[in-house]
């Protein structure tokens, strides 16, 4: 066995020397098939089954990239903007469990899709309500803290049963509080959120406006009372979680052609909107929204004049045809209300434009000439919040 492994070794380091390649195509194919025939019985199973859905969901969606995008870089991107959404539908689904639950994030530095916010971190936590909960925290120092509970399982759309802000909860002198989850009014101390029997998932909203000073909550979620002894899952439990990823999926990667679509068509300008046009099960509860477009040529900037609220947090955010954020760690792709230069008489003056002008609040179009932009006014819902102004200029001109 030593000779073996020693064998194996130099053949790795001559294989290291050359340049070793992996085969490709067909040939690599051929390595993942395995040899001798596939067991009919684990065929059969539902997990497998859910899992062939889910292939044919992420082939359908290359598909609908190749068919929508409108330049080159926007179908290579695309191709990876779908493992993206790939990767964030199996953390918020598939790598859920409701009886030891827990907050997991679904962005990263890189990955931000589903149009989410930049200045802000997302987490999502799988609960089930046969069970009770109780979520234990601090609120760190952020803008806002946010908790959208949904129901619904499986391909069937969720629904938004409820949500609590920060603003709502009891939170004592260094920032703690209680959360209890159940179907009753339970006899311990915290505040009381009354679910569903068929309660499914928490999103968690963390806003703040300045991203590396920012001190996020901590969260933990556990069953009340304990857990339930583990046992391996059963079938229909991986089937169900894959179905989950599956319908997460098809929600992440639609949102261009159900989110006011009529953007496409009409660009350079913005719609107002709250959670319940669409969709409060993803959008947030607190926030005013203002979604615009804009359809650049290389020449051309995009002036956009606002009169912020006065609320406790706003931002902007600049998106790509497929929702997915702009690279915002290395380029000016979003600004907080504390990060804007602001005018004389409390406006803001942006310019979307493909170089820096050489003026304050640039937001770099990176590239694309086509994207949609986001503001939300967190407390805004019911202000009187006036619309954006817009106008097309030549860059040279600014």
């Amino acid at each position: 066995m030593l000779k073996n492994s020693l064998i194996a070794l130099v053949f790795l380091a001559i294989g290291v020397a050359v340049g070793f390649q992996m085969p490709r195509g067909a040939s690599l194919i051929a390595t993942l098939t395995g040899s001798g025939d596939i067991n009919p019985k684990y065929a059969a199973l539902k997990s497998t089954q859910a899992l062939m859905n889910f292939e044919d969901m992420l082939a359908s969606g290359r598909e609908m990239v190749l068919k929508e995008a409108q330049t080159e870089q926007e179908a290579i991107e695309g191709m990876r903007w779908l493992l993206r959404v790939a990767a964030m539908s199996t953390v918020v689904a598939a790598d859920a469990n409701a009886i030891y639950p827990h907050f997991q994030r679904m962005d990263t530095d890189v990955r931000k899709v589903g149009g989410d916010n930049p200045d802000a971190e997302y987490a999502h936590v799988t609960i089930d309500g046969r069970y009770d909960y109780i979520i234990t925290g601090n609120i760190g120092d952020i803008s806002y803290l946010g908790f959208t509970f949904n129901a619904g399982v499986g391909m069937t759309p969720r629904r938004n049963i409820g949500y609590v802000s920060d603003n709502m909860l009891t939170v004592d002198d260094n920032g703690d509080f209680t959360l209890i989850l159940a179907k009753e009014k339970p006899s311990i101390a915290g505040d009381w959120f009354q679910i569903t029997e068929d309660a499914s998932g928490i999103l968690v909203r963390q806003y703040f406006t300045d991203r590396e000073n920012a001190v996020l909550p901590k969260l933990n979620i556990e069953v009340l009372g304990g857990a339930p002894s583990y046992v391996p899952p059963t079938d229909e439990q991986v089937a169900s979680a894959i179905t989950g990823t599956t319908f997460a999926f098809l929600k992440l990667s639609t949102l261009h052609q159900y989110i006011l679509p009529e953007l496409m068509e009409e660009p350079n300008g913005f719609i107002k909107a709250t959670s319940e046009k669409f969709g409060d099960d993803i959008a947030g509860t607190d926030n005013l929204y203002m979604l615009g477009s804009y359809q650049l040529a290389d020449d051309e900037a995009l002036v956009i004049e606002v009169t912020p609220p006065d609320t406790r947090y706003w931002n902007i955010a600049m998106e790509t045809r497929w929702h997915e954020t702009l690279d915002y760690l290395h380029r000016a792709t979003s600004l907080t209300k504390d990060t804007v230069t602001y005018n004389a008489d409390g406006t803001v003056q942006f310019i979307v434009a493909h170089k820096n002008p050489g003026a304050p609040n640039w937001l770099d179009t990176s590239g694309y000439n086509f994207g949609f932009i986001t503001f939300r006014w967190l407390d805004g819902k019911y202000e009187d919040v006036p619309m954006p102004t817009t106008r097309i200029v030549k860059f040279a001109d600014l």
